[in-house]
């Protein structure tokens, strides 16, 4: 007993300086934002007064804080719904491939190890008006007649941007559903094939029900990822036009550094904590239900 207790001791004494750097890093940061949500900071004179509930009383009545949860909403369901089906496609693409495997996943993964800046730029050039790419192909390919502003007017400016971000976390999704086609039994596969089942039948009745959870993950993942957005947007159309791309993060940093409101920003950064929270339970809930039922 006395053995148990010392190798328990042991172990909390070694993991001692990373819990304190975690407390440091992430603790104390959120303690002191949940403590900025209820007050009111005064920069010119360097006063906080503390107003209760009022920062979030003043983002409830604000309708740009309602335009930035509907825009982050559509936000993330066009990311996680594009990067799931881009994701599932490549990762069987690339399950069928049995030379150069390693070349084409190494290929598939230069987005995600891109960075930011770099996509950011990258993208800015392909949607140009006048220099960019994507007009040129669509041109001489006669779809279009004229250069198409890409990112001037509020609809083609989310889509363009849910298209710039997808192309960077698609690799994230491909690669957890890669790992779980891995799991994908091979006699299964060959009795659906012997049985004379087609493609789409052999995916639906054999594979989607074997990475069923890696889906569910990749989802988890990538909600995370388009919660938490904020680069691509804040270089490529800083929030415009006529506020069409300000997601949450967004709003957030206008909040704190271009209004100086540091306690809204602070309430609606524990908003926008709360939604990712409810996302992770909801994932949990449903994982310990698969759990239950196999």
């Amino acid at each position: 007993m006395f053995k148990g207790r010392t190798k328990f001791i042991k172990g909390y004494f070694f993991a001692a300086p990373l819990l304190l750097v975690l407390a440091f890093a992430v603790l104390l940061p959120a303690l002191y934002n949940l403590g900025i949500a209820f007050y009111d900071y005064s920069p010119a004179s360097n006063s906080w007064k503390f107003i209760g509930l009022q920062n979030f009383a003043k983002l409830w009545s604000s309708p740009f804080f309602w335009n930035s949860f509907t825009v982050t909403l559509l936000w993330v369901a066009g990311n996680v719904g594009l990067q799931l089906i881009g994701g599932l496609a490549l990762a069987l693409a690339l399950n069928s491939i049995v030379r150069f495997r390693a070349v084409f996943s190494g290929i598939l993964l230069i987005p995600w190890i891109s960075s930011f800046v770099v996509v950011a730029i990258l993208f800015l050039w392909i949607y140009h008006p006048q220099l960019g790419v994507l007009n040129d192909i669509l041109l001489r390919m006669g779809v279009v007649e004229k250069p198409i502003a890409w990112l001037a007017s509020p609809g083609l400016a989310q889509l363009s941007l849910i298209l710039a971000n997808t192309w960077k976390f698609f690799p994230l999704v491909m690669i957890t559903l890669f790992a779980g086609l891995q799991d994908v039994s091979s006699e299964l596969l060959e009795a659906t094939q012997v049985d004379g089942a087609n493609r789409l039948e052999t995916f639906r009745m054999v594979i989607f029900p074997t990475i069923l959870p890696s889906i569910s993950t990749a989802v988890l993942l990538s909600t995370i990822w388009a919660y938490n957005s904020f680069t691509l947007p804040i270089i490529m159309t800083g929030g415009g036009p006529l506020r069409a791309t300000e997601i949450f993060g967004l709003y957030i940093f206008k909040l704190a550094f271009d209004a100086f409101d540091f306690g809204a920003a602070a309430a609606a950064s524990l908003i926008l904590f709360l939604q990712i929270l409810l996302i992770i339970v909801l994932y949990l809930r449903i994982v310990e239900r698969e759990k239950g039922v196999s």
